[in-house]
């Protein structure tokens, strides 16, 4: 299974800097989360570390390759990114769109192989969306078209997992079940998941290492054991978060 790491990695945008010789070492079975204030840099960093945007200095390494001098081909055949936003420019069922995450695997002018849909109708039943595979993607609501994009994702089968935003235009049950396959998926089958959230009790149930950024090259990255305190989290988010003890554990409240 592919690694992914960075090496003094900096990203800046727009006079800010999002990360400031950044190393982070993401290793199969792991779980991470970025969390940070709106506008610090999530998505650029996702996108940074997906090979879509050059970077300040420092490297990306994909299977300890610099990810700047690898075909894009190459590195979605590994690595897979979930965009916040997704745009239909075609007319396409949900069958059709989803089964374009095996192009990176396929040859090029080849037609996709009865195995190829086998692999997206059962990420459709991930995400409960086969009732609707026929369907054309642009008469779906918000969270159903989201979760056609995660099922592409799936049907694509990386070993890296960026996700910016899962959660969005998901209602309250889709954000923990999706959220609960992926993740379990990633540990058993020895996978890499990083993904962007605002919910910081979504980042405990659900990350074992974390990421945050400030928006002014600061950042801290570990276990999430170590970080999601309210001292941390208050610095973070620039607002006093208190913890609250329930029966299922701790959770976070803002102030």
């Amino acid at each position: 299974m592919a690694s992914l790491r960075t090496e003094k990695l900096s990203i800046e945008i727009g006079g800010k800097q999002v990360c400031h010789q950044l190393d982070l070492d993401l290793q199969p079975g792991q779980v991470w989360g970025v969390l940070g204030r709106n506008g610090v840099g999530k998505t650029t960093l996702l996108h940074s570390l997906a090979g879509l945007r050059a970077v300040s200095a420092g490297k990306v390494l994909l299977d300890q390759q610099n990810m700047a001098q690898l075909p894009r081909k190459t590195i979605a055949q590994k690595l897979g990114l979930l965009l916040q936003h997704t745009e239909d420019v075609f007319p396409a069922s949900v069958l059709e769109t989803v089964v374009t995450g095996r192009h990176p695997h396929i040859a090029n002018w080849q037609w996709e192989s009865a195995a190829d849909y086998s692999k997206a109708e059962h990420a459709l039943e991930q995400v409960a969306m086969t009732a609707l595979a026929q369907r054309q993607v642009n008469t779906l609501s918000g969270g159903e078209r989201q979760r056609v994009a995660i099922a592409t994702l799936l049907t694509q089968d990386p070993d890296i997992y960026l996700l910016d935003e899962p959660n969005s235009h998901l209602d309250l049950h889709y954000q923990i079940s999706i959220l609960d396959k992926l993740c379990e998926f990633a540990r058993q089958q020895q996978r890499i998941v990083l993904m962007s959230l605002h919910d910081i009790n979504l980042a405990a149930r659900f990350c074992d290492h974390l990421l945050f950024i400030s928006g002014d090259g600061k950042s801290l990255a570990g276990s999430a054991d170590k970080l999601l305190n309210s001292n941390d989290l208050s610095d973070l988010f620039q607002h006093p978060i208190h913890t609250v003890q329930t029966a299922d554990g701790v959770l976070f409240t803002p102030a």
